[in-house]
């Protein structure tokens, strides 16, 4: 039987971290090999540390990880990619935090999975560069593939009949679409537009992130495809996601709300 070594080497993207006792930091980290991972980085909040500037959510880091009987420490710790244009900018950084908080909450602990590291990966480095306003809802749309909830886009979710050219209407809590004969009781309906089911479709079936930057959204697409994806965001995760709140308040304009909104799902929302 093969053991595994004690120490071992691996990037990550950091997701979050809380504040644990007097100097620690407990850090959630997304790694390509091993999924999320938990791991106490002692005195990571000491100004002198080496390890609290290299730890900051969103940066994407090459760690040694020392595992433990119920917790991992990180030993060491140097940035590798720190995507400053996104920190610096209140609706980049935003839609960075919102994600990495889909990642952590729609993923479980110890079970790899690449496709959702690369994922994350090239929407910081996308996020990085100039704006592209259907970025979210291709990361909200893939990831959810990845994790198993990709949406019926192309049949009724209730009668599996080939969805015709003409009204639609979208059910998260049934997972996907339904034609316009399909009127189950007690769903959630939320309508559909064909110009935004033909986005979805394309994103859906879009390999390159390259290819979803370069499409350009009419501001009523850009809300209902936003609307659908939080909707059923928020049946899988069955709860709306912190993050959510201050990115309707970025683009309402409302900065200062937005920023204590912003810091406190950064943090975690609580001490641990």
């Amino acid at each position: 039987m093969t053991t595994q070594p004690r120490i071992h080497k691996t990037e990550a993207i950091v997701l979050k971290h809380l504040p644990l006792g007097e100097a620690d930091y407990l850090v959630t980290l997304y790694t390509p090999n091993q999924g999320k991972l938990r791991a106490v980085a002692r005195g990571a909040r000491k100004i002198k540390s080496r390890l609290g500037g290299h730890l900051e959510p969103l940066m994407r880091s090459s760690l040694l990880v020392a595992r433990g009987q119920s917790l991992d420490s990180v030993q060491q710790a140097e940035v590798l990619e720190g995507f400053r244009a996104v920190r610096e900018d209140l609706d980049r950084l935003s839609q960075a935090i919102y994600m990495a908080e889909l990642v952590e909450a729609s993923t479980p602990e110890g079970q790899s999975n690449y496709p959702i590291y690369r994922l994350l990966l090239e929407t910081l480095r996308s996020l990085d560069g100039p704006a592209a306003p259907a970025l979210l809802p291709h990361f909200q749309l893939k990831l959810l593939g990845h994790s198993g909830f990709m949406p019926e886009l192309h049949r009724c979710v209730e009668c599996e009949t080939p969805l015709e050219p003409g009204r639609h209407r979208f059910a998260p809590g049934q997972g996907g679409c339904l034609c316009d004969g399909c009127h189950p009781a007690g769903v959630t309906v939320l309508p559909l537009s064909l110009n935004t089911l033909k986005v979805l479709r394309f994103l859906q079936r879009c390999e390159r992130i390259e290819d979803a930057v370069k499409l350009r959204l009419d501001d009523e697409t850009l809300t209902e495809m936003r609307r659908l994806m939080e909707a059923l965001l928020h049946y899988v995760l069955d709860r709306e996601p912190r993050g959510s709140r201050f990115l309707g308040q970025v683009s309402q304009g409302s900065k200062r709300g937005a920023a204590a909104e912003l810091a406190a799902s950064a943090a975690g929302g609580e001490q641990a």
